[in-house]
């Protein structure tokens, strides 16, 4: 088997324009025998005429013409039929265009007008603008006005005059100010499956995925995809113009995937897709001049675990997969090579072929693939992976465009250079946070982006919509700049680096005259926390109407800074060994504890305050520390877990003076002392990889629809909660991350995805496990259940929910359960004993659990303690909440309609006035912020941040702060000491490049994170 067959190019240098082998003289000038007599009428003139001529000669003279000029080899003839002779020239043309290199049509970049322009859009000035063009690495920022006209970018960084701009407007221009705001090119997702797994989720539009086979290349992700997304808009808010959207990856090879742009008004598939091969018809598409190279096609390729689950095979039978698979596309390949080596031959004596080219549509993409025109995108996590498929890629010839997910690429980089490429190495397309969700994700850092670009692989930064919200995907390139991607890149990341590697790189991913006019103005530092569109444009079309301002503009022009690196970061370990970690980490923790501490350069301290008496709740709350009218930066003494000093002086000795190593001055750098965050929502402590069952505490049964259920167990399920407490497990990855983002305390329900759930549990993140002191601080902290349908297929009707919640809460369930002493946590909840947890996201089903609230509470002394967790449509019945006196745990803080029951979740800015939080607090809703995932317990400050940030000076730090530590004290009735307990922010704790560097422990200690 030849690893590089005679007439393909080497992945490595750039095939000519035309192949030559196959086109010794044009296939339109020299027609053998009869061609040559023709008249030099165009081929479309004298459409009509062949037509006409063939027929009549075929039916009178075919013996004659078929039967008189056969060479030796009866498929070579020396006249050719009319009827095939367009087929015999379109096939010299394949011929000619076999190994041509994708790229743009011939004079691309002189274009006066976009093949996406429409007619009668007006010219567009941004004004006083600030741009990072792209270009340059992405180092080039250039100040002044963008001109964009039908369709595209007239020219960057010229200053137009008042009189040049009047003259403009007269011509009809539209005009926007950035007043020295930020610009930049649209947003590029890389790997996205938009309007494949559209939103809300119903299974009639859910098409990301066959499970046919795991052989798929024929399949084209366009002809799924669903026009009504709700996503299209909420992500193009967001800034993404554009994006490549993917078949799923239950399948080595899933199929073929396509690039849409998202801009609004768009009916049909055919106004959305970009670029569309030229094989594809479409009354959308310009067609292919006859010297125009192919358009690049992109294909989805898979490896591990996915399909392993999917159909039940081994990383031995995926290899074969592909290979065999391969292997099929290589004999048609070889087929074509050797049809076209004859045609050439005959076709310079003047004969012809009267067998067709060979093709075959199962097989057509790979074939392209090993000729080297397609971006062959493959879902690859694990070292073990990227070199069975570089395996793959040497044995038959073919380049790899990029590597998504690939969370370990950052531990074996140099076997990335290893592999075919087309004009750079393999790209990483990869999350910033979001790993250990499964096996071969267990081992991604949040280094891994600034780890790749030091060791020279582009850097891609993507959703994997709806895994992650593709209007956020900007947070995904804020992240990676936290942890150590250089500004340049990060930007370029979801950008020109996407664009560049997808193949669009001639008029997508930079600011430059004559290429499409896709846009961003931001309202702050694109790198900087919140920042939020003011308007997209897409194809020189502003895409945000009357858009909500979240904040003030910022103009700064640098970025946020890069957070400090701990000593010995978690995640940067790739080895297995459970033991020796943890015996290495509860050693430091030990040495790492000192008594007291001097924090210099301080700009804020927050502590929890008592409740007010009378208050409503007895709502605990956050107070400062630091005078409004002093100004700082100010220091603070800590000795054995109290503030005894906040001031503008502390008199703290010399750090050469300091004599206990049991002492210390830190200089926050203009950080903060905050209260510890609560995580609440996902499973800490009872899971580690949620994907492996052997790692995580089982789901509870849901007594309501399990027919395994005895009678005995069925009555038993409700009444007798399983109680988290007894499935914690200390230790673990998620908990030290979380612990180490300054989330100290967690409140964790058992697993389960029917109505009933359990008892939740609090404790501390930072133990070693539940016999430690103070390690459990509540072991019994609410019962937990779910209403509604939320991605459930078999869950009972919300009336019979309803129903069975209010027998169990009246106490009304009948029979005895052995002779259990175990409490009835329903009936606790019902007397207002414990508080009460109901997972729901409808406002329908919401409204309905007000009622029923009011309901149980004429039969109960005490007020009861009712909480919304998820809460996504809260806010239309916000006032109402507030009212009946039930907190909401908003859960995920920045909304999206995932489901049914989720569709009319709030946007926020720049779509929706108020974003949930903030909508929340403005009705005066009590409530807190959590996550749905272990690995977003590390973001939490981020989103109350960000979620205050675009209230538009509604809500204060404080308030925010409050959402993640008091506020959820006081709705879950948890112990909450004073300011014994606090987190030490290096930096400004609401920004990036903040990160925690001390907290306090249970033994009033201070723990060092450096």
């Amino acid at each position: 088997m030849s690893a590089a067959p005679p007439y393909t190019p080497l992945p490595n240098q750039q095939p000519s324009t035309t192949d030559t082998k196959y086109a010794l003289q044009d296939p339109e000038a020299a027609q053998p025998m009869i061609a040559e007599s023709r008249s030099r009428r165009r081929p479309h003139q004298q459409q009509g005429f062949r037509l006409i001529f063939g027929v009549i000669c075929g039916v009178l003279f075919a013996g004659m013409f078929l039967g008189s000029g056969e060479s030796s080899d009866k498929h070579i003839k020396n006249v050719p039929h009319p009827l095939v002779s367009r087929q015999w020239r379109e096939s010299l043309d394949k011929c000619r265009k076999l190994n041509t290199r994708p790229g743009p049509p011939v004079g691309f970049e002189s274009r006066t007008e976009s093949d996406r322009f429409k007619k009668g859009t007006p010219p567009l000035l941004i004004r006083n603008a600030t741009i990072w063009t792209g270009n340059d690495n992405g180092n080039e920022v250039v100040n002044g006005d963008i001109l964009i006209e039908k369709g595209l970018i007239k020219s960057v960084g010229e200053a137009f005059t008042e009189r040049n701009i009047k003259l403009l407007k007269e011509k009809g221009t539209k005009v926007i100010d950035a007043h020295g705001g930020w610009v930049t090119p649209g947003i590029f997702d890389m790997h996205s499956h938009i309007a494949l797994d559209s939103a809300p989720g119903l299974s009639g539009a859910s098409d990301v995925n066959s499970v046919a086979k795991p052989i798929l290349p024929y399949l084209r992700s366009l002809d799924g995809w669903n026009t009504h997304d709700l996503a299209f808009k909420r992500s193009l808010s967001g800034g993404v113009t554009t994006a490549l959207v993917l078949p799923g990856s239950a399948n080595n090879i899933g199929g073929q995937a396509f690039v849409l742009k998202l801009a609004l008004g768009a009916k049909t598939v055919e106004e959305r897709v970009l670029d569309l091969p030229f094989h594809i018809p479409s009354p959308h598409s310009s067609p292919q001049g006859p010297d125009d190279p192919p358009r690049w096609r992109h294909v989805k390729m898979a490896c591990g675990e996915n399909i392993r689950r999917v159909y039940k095979q081994t990383r031995m039978d995926l290899a074969w997969n592909f290979r065999s698979s391969f292997e099929e596309a290589r004999k048609v390949k070889v087929r074509q090579d050797q049809w076209c080596e004859k045609a050439a031959e005959v076709h310079a004596r003047g004969e012809f072929l009267d067998e067709s080219f060979p093709e075959d549509l199962e097989w057509e993409a790979l074939v392209d693939v090993l000729r080297g025109k397609v971006r062959v995108n493959t879902h690859c996590y694990e070292s073990t992976d990227f070199s069975a498929f570089i395996r793959h890629s040497n044995e038959f010839g073919f380049p790899i465009a990029a590597f998504h997910h690939a969370h370990e690429a950052w531990i074996v980089p140099e076997l990335l250079h290893s592999a075919n490429w087309i004009d750079d190495k393999p790209a990483v397309a990869i999350f910033a946070t979001n790993a250990r969700y499964k096996r071969e994700a267990w081992r991604g850092t949040e280094y891994a982006p600034r780890i790749l670009s030091e060791n020279n692989i582009t850097v891609i930064m993507k959703s994997d919509h709806p895994v992650l919200d593709s209007r956020f995907l900007l947070f995904e390139a804020q992240q990676a700049h936290h942890f150590g991607l250089p500004v340049n890149l990060a930007l370029a990341s979801v950008t020109s680096s996407s664009a560049t590697t997808a193949g669009f790189g001639h008029r997508l991913g930079f600011v430059r005259k004559n290429y499409d006019a896709d846009v961003v103005l931001w309202d702050s530092h694109p790198l900087a926390l919140g920042a939020t569109p003011l308007q997209v444009v897409i194809d020189g079309i502003p895409q945000l109407e009357a858009p909500f301002i979240a904040k003030p503009l910022s103009t700064e022009k640098e970025a946020p800074p890069i957070a400090s690196v701990p000593r010995d970061p978690l995640t940067l370990r790739d080895d297995d060994d459970s033991l020796l970690p943890f015996i290495e980490e509860q050693t430091a923790k030990k040495e790492s504890l000192i008594e007291e501490v001097w924090f210099q350069n301080v700009s804020e301290v927050f502590v929890k305050r008592r409740p007010v008496k009378g208050g409503k709740k007895g709502r605990w709350g956050i107070d400062s520390l630091i005078p409004e009218d002093e100004d700082g930066p100010f220091e603070v003494h800590v000795r054995d877990g109290e503030i005894l000093c906040v001031s503008q002086s502390c008199s703290a000795p010399a750090e050469s003076s300091l004599v206990s190593t049991k002492s210390r001055i830190i200089d926050l750098k203009g950080g903060s002392l905050l209260p510890p965050l609560l995580g609440f929502g996902p499973a800490l402590g009872l899971v580690e990889i949620i994907a492996e069952q052997s790692t995580k505490d089982a789901s509870v049964y849901d007594p309501l629809l399990s027919g395994e259920l005895s009678a005995t167990q069925q009555l038993w399920g409700p009444t007798v909660a399983v109680r988290a407490v007894d499935g914690l497990e200390f230790g673990g990855k998620h908990l030290r991350i979380s612990y180490e983002a300054g989330v100290t305390k967690a409140v964790t329900a058992p697993l389960g995805d029917g109505m009933f759930r359990g008892v939740s549990v609090a404790f501390r993140t930072d133990a070693a496990n539940v016999l430690e002191p103070g390690a459990v601080i509540k072991e019994v902290v609410a019962l937990h259940v779910t209403v509604g349908h939320f991605k459930l297929s078999q869950r009972a009707s919300i009336s019979t929910q309803i129903a069975e919640l209010r027998r169990l809460l009246l106490g009304t369930a009948s029979g005895e359960v052995g002779n259990s002493t175990e409490p009835d946590y329903f009936a606790l909840a019902g007397k207002g004993e414990i508080p009460f947890v109901i997972n729901a996201w409808k406002a329908d089903t919401i409204a309905t659990i007000i009622l029923l609230k009011r309901e149980i509470q004429k039969t109960s002394t005490k007020p009861l303690k009712w909480i919304i967790h998820g809460g996504q449509e809260a806010h239309l019945v916000a006032a109402d909440l507030a009212e009946a006196d039930i907190s909401v745990i908003l859960s995920p803080p920045r909304a999206f309609p995932e489901s049914w029951d989720e569709r009319r979740a709030t946007p926020g800015p720049p779509l929706a006035k108020r974003n949930a939080p903030a909508a929340l607090q403005h009705a005066g809703v009590v409530f807190g912020l959590g996550v749905p995932e272990e690995w977003q317990a590390r973001t939490l400050l981020w989103e109350a941040a960000w979620a205050q940030r675009d209230s538009n000076g509604e809500v204060s730090r404080k308030e925010a702060v409050a959402w993640l530590s008091s506020n959820l004290e006081t709705i879950l009735d948890l112990p909450t000491p004073l300011n014994t307990e606090f987190v030490a922010h290096e930096c400004d704790p609401f920004e990036f490049g903040s990160r925690p560097v001390a907290a306090s422990t249970e033994k009033r200690k201070i723990e060092l994170f450096q």
